[in-house]
């Protein structure tokens, strides 16, 4: 379900022009996924990090609720010969973006309850194909109605 939604998320961010592809698995898949990815057509790539975990809140009402913190690459194609400055520019400023505008797509989307724990690290010239951005950990509360819920097993 979170990996539907992430998705329905991601294919929404447009920065500047910038379409982004998604991806997902374990981040040891990242690298054979960035192989095959074309960074011409879409430009940057957001890869969910997997396995992913769940919280359950339990509450005296019986309502089980479903929080998500995942991971979230935001990847942009670098060069291994670039400056500080121009990873900076290139990758890391755009991939900030991407997130400002990710958190305020979820804030705004009637798929999503709840936005927590935001918060990002920069990266540079990561895996072989050599992409830098950042990754954001974020704590998504998916909107679960009734067409969602099961029934209580007795």
């Amino acid at each position: 379900m979170i990996i539907s939604i992430v998705n329905t998320l991601v294919n929404q961010l447009n920065v500047n022009g910038v379409q982004f592809g998604f991806g997902h698995g374990a981040q040891y898949w990242a690298n054979l996924l960035e192989d095959e990815f074309d960074f011409g057509d879409f430009k940057a790539l957001v890869f969910l990090d997997q396995p992913i975990t769940t919280d359950y809140l339990l509450t005296a009402g019986n309502y089980i609720g479903e929080f998500y913190p995942i991971n979230l690459f935001f990847m942009f194609k670098s060069e291994l010969d670039w400056l500080p400055s121009e990873h900076d520019s290139n990758c890391i400023e755009p991939a900030n973006n991407a997130i400002r505008q990710f958190i305020s797509i979820c804030q705004d989307s009637p798929l999503i309850d709840e936005v927590s724990n935001a918060n990002a690290l920069e990266f540079i010239n990561l895996l072989d194909v050599n992409v830098s951005g950042k990754s954001l950990n974020i704590r998504l509360k998916p909107n679960i109605n009734a067409s969602t819920c099961i029934p209580v097993i007795p």
